[in-house]
């Protein structure tokens, strides 16, 4: 009911798209041949059934919505591709799909060897759907450092440090000439204004902000409207209503083997008051984790979000606090203090900048090289 009058109560501010899941075409066929992309597309060994495209497991709005455009370019261009998720989807991305109306893609765990696929928004094997070693890797379209699926194994990377994943999906249909309809606009709008927290975040580039600007002009979204709409997808991604610690602390983990090292990584937002106790359910929740998982070491990024009290509080109700860092595991303490200096207290650091899990990451990467060194 909640969710229904919030579309209505936007239904002003959003155009209405097809439900069709037909394959999008250009306005002008696409000769083939006439761009770099094209030939290489053509070039790839897309064997006999279908290939799957695949953002990472516990996907966001960004490895959903890049996924399901990246799939309809390809279908615009002959090939028989289908997008997938190979876990849960949050409530965010079901929430701005059921606003911009576009349909969610199937569930499917695991595939067969020599399945073919496309990865969007990840480059390692443990963010992939079950069966991805056995795979075929033709395509990885990807904003993050390069992980274990390394860039030279596969045919065709396109991996650039922006925003968001949807942004280079975004330049792929400018690439290959393929006008983009209102639909596909809409669900790649969906995940450059998650990701970027509506060009907000300090990983946004230029390629985001044009992406966004030419996207919501199609559609009629005006710039007070995305304020709206990001808010809107905001306090549904942290609105953990009667959801457990533990599914509070994996509702946004990955996974990573960093130099032999198996870590994972959440990726939360709280707001204020009560950020310490906060701090303390998730401390809590990382013993388990580790031994059901095996994992090294579990960190946690949780951005602390306080209330605005200025004039521009109805379109930016929280700033920024800074990010907090929570360690567990033999080593975590003293790769979270390479990275962010000395502890708080035993478990949290703290950086006065907002900082995102992608921008981390590499820092962590770095310290656990120092150490393996110092070995």
């Amino acid at each position: 009911m909640l969710l229904a009058l919030l579309i209505c109560g936007l239904g002003s501010l959003v155009t209405s798209c097809s439900q069709e899941d037909n394959p999008v075409f250009p306005d002008e066929p696409v000769t083939p041949g006439n761009s770099e992309y094209l030939n290489k597309m053509q070039s790839l060994d897309w064997g006999t059934g279908t290939c799957y495209v695949y953002g990472h497991k516990t996907p966001d709005v960004d490895a959903v919505a890049s996924s399901l455009a990246y799939a309809k370019l390809m279908r615009a261009l002959g090939y028989n591709c289908e997008a997938r998720v190979s876990s849960g989807m949050n409530r965010e991305t079901k929430l701005i799909a059921s606003l911009f109306e576009f349909d969610l893609p199937e569930l499917k765990t695991s595939v067969e060897p020599q399945t073919r696929l496309i990865l969007t928004d990840h480059g390692e094997y443990l963010q992939c759907v079950d069966g991805a070693r056995e795979a075929v890797i033709l395509q990885k379209i990807d904003h993050h450092d390069e992980g274990d699926i390394k860039d030279a194994d596969i045919p065709f990377v396109l991996r650039e440090m922006v925003g968001s994943c949807c942004t280079l999906v975004y330049q792929c249909y400018k690439e290959a000439g393929v006008a983009i309809d209102d639909e596909t606009a809409h669900i790649l709008l969906a995940g450059i204004i998650s990701d970027t927290g509506n060009l907000g975040k300090e990983s946004t580039v230029q390629a985001d902000r044009t992406a966004l600007l030419e996207l919501s002009s199609q559609v009629g979204i005006d710039s007070d409207s995305l304020s709206v709409i990001n808010n809107m997808m905001r306090e549904t991604k942290y609105d953990f209503g009667d959801m457990t610690d533990t599914e509070i602390f994996c509702s946004d983990m990955k996974e990573y083997d960093i130099n032999g090292y198996y870590i994972a990584m959440g990726s939360l937002e709280y707001r204020q008051p009560g950020m310490d106790e906060f701090l303390d359910r998730m401390l809590a929740v990382m013993p388990g984790l580790q031994e059901e998982n095996n994992y090294d070491m579990v960190f946690a990024k949780i951005d602390e979000r306080i209330p605005n009290t200025g004039e521009n509080k109805d379109k930016m109700p929280y700033l920024n606090g800074g990010t907090y860092f929570i360690y567990y595991g033999t080593g975590a303490k003293a790769v979270a203090e390479a990275v962010f200096g000395p502890s708080l207290r035993e478990g949290v650091c703290f950086s006065e900048k907002k900082l995102s899990r992608k921008q981390i990451i590499p820092l962590i990467t770095e310290a656990l090289a120092g150490m393996q060194q110092a070995i």
